[in-house]
Protein backbone atom coordinates (compact mmCIF):
# COMPACT_ATOMS: atom_id res chain seq x y z
CA UNK A 1 0.00 0.00 0.00
CA UNK A 2 1.59 2.89 -1.33
CA UNK A 3 0.77 6.09 1.61
CA UNK A 4 1.22 9.83 0.81
CA UNK A 5 1.96 10.04 4.48
CA UNK A 6 3.19 6.83 6.54
CA UNK A 7 3.30 8.18 9.98
CA UNK A 8 2.89 11.43 12.06
CA UNK A 9 4.32 12.45 14.94
CA UNK A 10 2.27 15.25 17.31
CA UNK A 11 4.66 16.59 19.49
CA UNK A 12 3.38 17.43 22.84
CA UNK A 13 0.09 17.16 21.99
CA UNK A 14 -1.24 15.72 25.38
CA UNK A 15 -1.02 17.78 28.76
CA UNK A 16 1.07 16.80 31.81
CA UNK A 17 -2.64 16.51 33.42
CA UNK A 18 -3.48 14.24 30.66
CA UNK A 19 -0.38 12.05 30.89
CA UNK A 20 -0.79 12.24 35.00
CA UNK A 21 -4.26 10.81 34.98
CA UNK A 22 -3.93 8.00 32.51
CA UNK A 23 -0.87 6.89 34.53
CA UNK A 24 -2.81 6.88 37.49
CA UNK A 25 -5.31 4.49 35.85
CA UNK A 26 -2.60 2.14 34.29
CA UNK A 27 -1.38 1.99 37.40
CA UNK A 28 -4.53 1.39 39.22
CA UNK A 29 -5.40 -1.66 36.79
CA UNK A 30 -4.30 -4.98 37.19
CA UNK A 31 -0.61 -5.14 35.69
CA UNK A 32 0.56 -8.24 33.75
CA UNK A 33 3.87 -9.20 31.44
CA UNK A 34 3.47 -8.56 28.36
CA UNK A 35 2.44 -11.85 25.58
CA UNK A 36 2.46 -12.31 22.16
CA UNK A 37 -0.51 -14.50 20.97
CA UNK A 38 2.31 -16.20 18.33
CA UNK A 39 5.48 -16.31 20.19
CA UNK A 40 5.06 -19.00 22.62
CA UNK A 41 8.63 -18.40 24.01
CA UNK A 42 8.18 -14.59 24.34
CA UNK A 43 11.28 -13.47 22.78
CA UNK A 44 9.42 -10.52 20.76
CA UNK A 45 8.68 -8.78 24.12
CA UNK A 46 9.64 -7.90 27.91
CA UNK A 47 7.02 -5.55 29.89
CA UNK A 48 4.37 -4.94 32.00
CA UNK A 49 0.73 -3.93 30.93
CA UNK A 50 -2.48 -3.17 32.03
CA UNK A 51 -6.07 -3.07 30.46
CA UNK A 52 -8.22 -0.02 29.88
CA UNK A 53 -11.84 -1.11 28.76
CA UNK A 54 -14.58 1.60 27.78
CA UNK A 55 -16.22 1.70 30.89
CA UNK A 56 -18.17 4.58 32.37
CA UNK A 57 -14.98 5.86 34.75
CA UNK A 58 -12.60 5.49 31.42
CA UNK A 59 -15.00 7.26 29.37
CA UNK A 60 -13.46 10.41 28.78
CA UNK A 61 -10.61 8.76 27.89
CA UNK A 62 -11.66 7.01 24.92
CA UNK A 63 -14.19 9.85 24.02
CA UNK A 64 -10.96 11.83 23.19
CA UNK A 65 -8.54 9.85 22.07
CA UNK A 66 -11.59 9.14 19.29
CA UNK A 67 -12.67 12.12 18.25
CA UNK A 68 -8.55 12.70 18.05
CA UNK A 69 -7.78 9.98 15.59
CA UNK A 70 -10.83 10.93 13.47
CA UNK A 71 -9.64 14.41 13.21
CA UNK A 72 -6.06 12.75 11.95
CA UNK A 73 -7.39 10.43 10.26
CA UNK A 74 -9.48 12.55 7.72
CA UNK A 75 -6.45 14.70 7.59
CA UNK A 76 -4.26 11.98 6.04
CA UNK A 77 -6.23 8.72 4.99
CA UNK A 78 -10.03 8.65 5.31
CA UNK A 79 -10.75 4.95 6.04
CA UNK A 80 -13.49 4.11 7.50
CA UNK A 81 -13.00 3.55 11.58
CA UNK A 82 -15.49 2.10 13.66
CA UNK A 83 -14.53 2.05 17.33
CA UNK A 84 -11.54 1.28 19.70
CA UNK A 85 -9.96 -1.51 20.85
CA UNK A 86 -9.54 -1.90 25.14
CA UNK A 87 -6.21 0.43 25.34
CA UNK A 88 -2.73 -0.78 26.71
CA UNK A 89 -0.87 1.03 29.39
CA UNK A 90 2.82 -0.10 29.21
CA UNK A 91 5.80 0.36 31.30
CA UNK A 92 9.37 -0.30 30.18
CA UNK A 93 12.02 -0.70 32.40
CA UNK A 94 16.11 -1.59 32.05
CA UNK A 95 16.51 -4.30 29.63
CA UNK A 96 12.97 -4.39 28.92
CA UNK A 97 12.31 -4.08 24.82
CA UNK A 98 9.21 -4.84 21.85
CA UNK A 99 11.02 -6.40 18.83
CA UNK A 100 9.84 -5.60 15.22
CA UNK A 101 6.55 -6.55 14.67
CA UNK A 102 2.89 -5.20 13.51
CA UNK A 103 0.02 -4.69 15.37
CA UNK A 104 -2.45 -5.37 12.41
CA UNK A 105 -3.46 -9.14 12.20
CA UNK A 106 -3.00 -11.28 8.96
CA UNK A 107 -6.76 -11.80 9.19
CA UNK A 108 -9.91 -9.74 10.12
CA UNK A 109 -11.30 -10.75 13.51
CA UNK A 110 -13.45 -14.22 13.73
CA UNK A 111 -16.95 -14.08 13.67
CA UNK A 112 -16.71 -15.61 17.43
CA UNK A 113 -14.71 -12.31 18.78
CA UNK A 114 -16.07 -9.19 20.00
CA UNK A 115 -15.24 -7.55 16.92
CA UNK A 116 -16.45 -9.91 14.03
CA UNK A 117 -14.90 -8.78 11.11
CA UNK A 118 -12.99 -6.20 12.04
CA UNK A 119 -9.63 -5.00 11.25
CA UNK A 120 -6.69 -2.96 13.29
CA UNK A 121 -6.24 -0.09 11.18
CA UNK A 122 -4.57 2.52 12.63
CA UNK A 123 -2.41 1.98 15.71
CA UNK A 124 -1.42 4.96 18.20
CA UNK A 125 1.25 5.44 20.73
CA UNK A 126 0.89 8.02 23.83
CA UNK A 127 4.17 9.16 25.60
CA UNK A 128 3.10 9.38 29.19
CA UNK A 129 6.96 9.45 30.00
CA UNK A 130 9.12 12.22 29.20
CA UNK A 131 12.64 11.45 27.16
CA UNK A 132 14.87 12.64 29.97
CA UNK A 133 13.00 9.96 32.15
CA UNK A 134 14.86 7.15 30.37
CA UNK A 135 17.63 6.19 28.30
CA UNK A 136 16.91 4.14 25.20
CA UNK A 137 13.61 3.11 24.57
CA UNK A 138 13.54 4.95 21.13
CA UNK A 139 10.60 4.20 18.95
CA UNK A 140 11.52 3.58 15.71
CA UNK A 141 8.87 2.55 12.09
CA UNK A 142 9.45 1.64 9.06
CA UNK A 143 8.74 4.24 6.12
CA UNK A 144 7.73 2.40 3.42
CA UNK A 145 8.59 5.41 0.79
CA UNK A 146 12.14 4.35 1.54
CA UNK A 147 13.51 1.03 -0.76
CA UNK A 148 14.20 -2.25 1.14
CA UNK A 149 17.89 -2.06 0.21
CA UNK A 150 18.59 0.58 2.34
CA UNK A 151 17.75 0.07 5.24
CA UNK A 152 19.69 2.70 7.42
CA UNK A 153 16.99 5.30 6.02
CA UNK A 154 13.65 2.92 5.81
CA UNK A 155 13.82 1.98 9.34
CA UNK A 156 13.34 5.26 11.10
CA UNK A 157 14.01 6.39 14.82
CA UNK A 158 11.57 9.00 16.12
CA UNK A 159 13.87 10.92 18.45
CA UNK A 160 11.45 14.00 18.31
CA UNK A 161 8.56 11.36 19.51
CA UNK A 162 10.51 11.52 23.31
CA UNK A 163 8.87 14.67 24.73
CA UNK A 164 5.94 13.86 27.24
CA UNK A 165 2.36 13.68 25.44
CA UNK A 166 3.75 13.31 22.15
CA UNK A 167 1.40 10.49 20.18
CA UNK A 168 2.60 8.66 17.05
CA UNK A 169 -0.24 8.12 14.67
CA UNK A 170 0.19 5.24 11.88
CA UNK A 171 -1.55 2.81 10.08
CA UNK A 172 -1.69 -0.55 11.70
CA UNK A 173 0.25 -2.82 9.29
CA UNK A 174 3.17 -1.29 9.53
CA UNK A 175 6.04 -2.30 11.27
CA UNK A 176 7.55 -0.31 14.55
CA UNK A 177 9.51 -1.31 17.92
CA UNK A 178 10.72 0.26 20.85
CA UNK A 179 14.38 0.03 21.56
CA UNK A 180 15.80 -1.36 24.73
CA UNK A 181 15.74 0.42 27.82
CA UNK A 182 18.95 0.89 29.71
CA UNK A 183 18.19 3.07 32.37
CA UNK A 184 14.92 4.35 33.89
CA UNK A 185 10.89 3.98 33.19
CA UNK A 186 9.47 4.24 30.09
CA UNK A 187 5.87 4.49 30.27
CA UNK A 188 3.00 4.95 27.18
CA UNK A 189 -0.60 4.27 26.19
CA UNK A 190 -1.01 2.13 22.97
CA UNK A 191 -4.67 1.65 21.02
CA UNK A 192 -6.14 0.29 18.00
CA UNK A 193 -8.71 1.46 15.91
CA UNK A 194 -10.66 -0.91 13.82
CA UNK A 195 -12.77 -0.74 10.94
CA UNK A 196 -13.64 -3.45 8.47
CA UNK A 197 -11.20 -4.96 5.87
CA UNK A 198 -10.04 -2.54 2.62
CA UNK A 199 -11.61 -5.24 0.66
Amino acid sequence: MRLQYPFCVFEKHFSDEFCDAVIRMGEAATPMKAEVASDPKNNLRDSTVSWLSEIPENAWLFEQLTDFIHQTNALYWKWKITKAEPMQYTSYGPGQYYTWHADQRRNPYPDDSRWPGMLRKISMSIHLSDGSDYEGGDFMIEDPHTAPDLPEKRLKMLTNARPRGTAIIFPSHLYHRVNEITAGQRRSLVSWFLGPPFV
